[in-house]
């Protein structure tokens, strides 16, 4: 099995140079769900001054917010198996068929996190392990799944 990470949320820097979301102090993609998260909370003059938020909203279960970061994948060596189908069948979650186990997957955050939860598989690790990589703040009681203790 190899998983890639192609590609995740950006923001044009032209369109977004006088955003809140640049006062964030984690990764691009974590100042994109902080922003979320503190439009929702009515607390955006907040933004970038509690570092711990978007974890914070995560433990509470307001996972929403993470839905506005998308994640793609390429996923090689891998049937179309009961597992990947606990992926595919997801809401959000789009793939396409490249032929001989080799597939790409566009999900948000929220669905890799949710996958992880549900499948206990080398696949789910693998994505998360990626992904963490963008957004460790989302994905950060799953530091196992990186060899991080």
């Amino acid at each position: 099995m190899k998983v890639t990470l192609l590609a995740h949320t950006e923001l044009d820097s032209v369109l977004a140079a006088d955003s809140l979301i640049r006062q964030g102090v984690g990764t691009l993609q974590e100042n994109v769900i902080e922003y979320a998260g503190r439009v929702c909370y009515r607390s955006d003059a907040r933004m970038g001054k509690q570092p711990t938020f978007i974890a914070l909203r995560v433990r509470e279960g307001h996972e929403d917010i993470i839905e506005h970061v998308r994640l793609v994948f390429r996923i090689e060596g891998v049937p179309l198996d009961g597992d990947l189908m606990l992926l595919a069948n997801q809401p959000t979650v789009e793939y396409t068929d490249l032929g001989n186990g080799r597939w790409i997957f566009s999900m948000n955050a929220r669905n890799a996190r949710d996958y992880r939860r549900v499948c206990d598989s080398a696949l789910a690790a693998e994505l998360v392990r990626l992904a963490y990589d963008v957004l460790p703040s989302v994905y950060q009681d799953y530091a196992n799944d990186r060899g991080v203790a």
